[in-house]
């Protein structure tokens, strides 16, 4: 893929929403974004209002013919929208494509996926939105997005190259409590999608949770260690889970019964 070759795709706004609306305007980012550094190879407009985005799948087939990069003018508001972000961020891994947003220059295909999960959770885990932790969060991007694309091919793909390190399955009796368990199941989306994005180790989750504001149980600073008994609850509540889908699926169905008495397992 050249990291040269772009296709835009431009979301003309409604009367009063986003910065800059027009598709003239959208151009004019484009342009300055790409620089003396970049071409453009296409460009796909979305009708206003369009929920479907169809043109999005034509962008990105064209991102796919030419090995080029998606790149959006204006990210706006969609970038606190998780379902457009986890829907983009699978298209693009699935077809290992790279994205770019000329209004935010931190956002990158590695980045979307962990964005929808914070999106979702920021209120469940009582996050606050100040000046800090979003100067903060978008550094985090940045730095992890350098670093992802850093690394050779096969170790940079998170889901689709390097699988992650295996959540731990030891646990001692009694450690995990309703609360705790509870606790790990509302960061599970945040640490799951770090993981997909490539955070390989314990201290790179770590690192991940704090540059993106996310306390921990106790509202302090993450350390690989809370972040080995995070996984360890959950590997825990998947393993209670199991038994009992296993012997719900395996309850032996009786032709005695009436069909007005039949359930199904």
């Amino acid at each position: 893929m050249s990291s040269d070759f772009f296709v835009s795709y431009l979301c003309p706004a409604l009367v009063g929403q986003g910065t800059f609306g027009t598709v003239a305007s959208q151009r004019e980012a484009v342009s300055r974004h790409l620089g003396r550094h970049g071409r453009l190879v296409g460009e796909m407009i979305e009708s206003v209002g369009d929920p479907q985005r169809p043109r999005l799948q034509m962008a990105l087939t064209l991102c796919r013919h030419h090995g080029a990069t998606l790149l959006m003018a204006e990210l706006g508001a969609l970038a606190e929208d998780p379902g457009f972000l986890r829907r983009l961020s699978r298209d693009l891994h699935a077809h290992e494509l790279r994205f770019s947003a000329a209004d935010r220059p931190e956002v990158s295909e590695r980045t979307l996926g962990i964005m929808a999960a914070v999106a979702e959770a920021e209120d469940r885990l009582g996050v606050q939105r100040t000046p800090e932790t979003m100067a903060r969060r978008r550094e985090f991007y940045a730095r992890f997005t350098a670093e992802r694309r850093a690394m050779p091919a096969a170790d940079g793909l998170g889901t689709a190259a390097a699988a992650p390190r295996p959540l731990a399955e030891s646990l001692e009796r009694g450690e995990t409590t309703s609360k705790s368990r509870e606790r790990a199941e509302e960061v599970a989306p945040i640490l799951s999608e770090i993981r997909a994005a490539g955070a390989l180790t314990l201290e790179q989750v770590a690192n991940a949770l704090n540059g993106l504001g996310i306390p921990s149980a106790r509202g302090s600073r993450w350390y690989p260690m809370q972040v080995t008994r995070i996984e360890k609850r959950l590997a825990a509540a998947a393993r209670d889970v199991a038994p009992r889908k296993a012997a719900g699926s395996e309850r032996p169905l009786t032709v005695s019964v009436q069909p007005s008495e039949m359930r199904l397992a």
